[in-house]
């Protein structure tokens, strides 16, 4: 088993999952460093190499029956993650690779068609004939503490660029994981879909309300424009059964559950949290 992406996030919560299962092993290039020692006490094999590299691509593949692929480096661009999930998976395909799993931002704020090439790298990935399955996620719930909330004025807002009362479809990273574990371990009835995946849907009114009940303190919903954000209005209700996913992977978390037990309130005190003040050297 190859994972390719996702470090410090999905991809290294798959690779613990699937640890003690089976050999797995985790391709890291320069630009995204996955956490070395919690991997390696789990035995599982850490690669470093370019994935602009086909050497580099053909060495992490040999004798790989499996692939999970997220393409997450910023450094390429469009046209360079394109071009690297098509290597990637021309390297998959001669390599013998039996089913690759793809995941792929589905979110309503990732769609702007000059930067989202996952269509395209999926269409790749279908002709050269490789039996593919790819999980969309719709909007992750880490984004709220990582880029959403914030102390202004001393205030905590929740600012997002939808409206308060926009219902939005939304999964937490774990639970990208635990779904791609289970296309990966138990290929039916995943295998060979594509699916946009999700674990609640909620307004940005009633996420900002569970904070404040978590956290006892107000946040406010508030909306603004996000520069380098364009929303596309076919991209904004994505297709997606929750209860059926639910029978497949019973673990998925609300927003609520993701709070409280998911670590995600953690999350939010710590983006609500004072920068700390300067202090002043002390004179000898």
């Amino acid at each position: 088993m190859l994972i390719i992406g996702g470090a410090r996030g999905v991809g290294d919560s798959l690779a613990m999952r699937l640890a003690g299962q089976r050999p797995v092993r985790v391709l890291t290039d320069g630009s995204s460093l996955s956490d070395s020692a919690a991997l390696g006490q789990l035995g599982i094999e850490l690669l470093h190499g370019s994935l602009d590299d086909r050497a580099s691509l053909d060495q992490a593949l040999r004798g790989v029956q499996a692939l999970f692929l997220v393409l997450d480096q910023t450094d390429a661009g469009p046209s360079g993650r394109r071009r690297r999930g098509e290597a990637i998976g021309d390297a998959a395909k001669q390599a013998g690779v039996r089913h690759v799993v793809y995941s792929a931002s589905a979110g309503p704020d990732h769609h702007l068609l000059a930067c989202d090439q996952s269509k395209q790298i999926e269409d790749h990935l279908r002709v050269i004939g490789l039996p593919l399955t790819v999980l969309r996620p719709v909007t992750i719930m880490e984004e709220i503490p990582w880029f959403w909330l914030s102390l202004l004025g001393g205030e905590a807002v929740l600012a997002t660029p939808y409206g308060p009362d926009k219902r939005l479809l939304m999964i937490c990273l774990d639970d990208v994981a635990g779904l791609a574990a289970r296309a990966i371990t138990e290929p039916a009835p995943l295998g060979g879909q594509t699916l946009e995946i999700a674990g609640d849907e909620a307004s940005m009114a009633e996420v900002a309300g569970l904070i404040s009940q978590g956290l006892g303190r107000q946040v406010q919903a508030s909306e603004v424009q996000v520069e380098g954000v364009f929303m596309l209005a076919e991209a904004g209700e994505p297709a997606c059964d929750i209860t059926w996913l639910r029978t497949l992977y019973p673990q998925l978390h609300t927003v609520s559950t993701w709070l409280s037990v998911g670590g995600g309130l953690e999350l939010c005190r710590a983006a609500l949290a004072p920068e700390p003040r300067p202090t002043a050297g002390r004179r000898s």
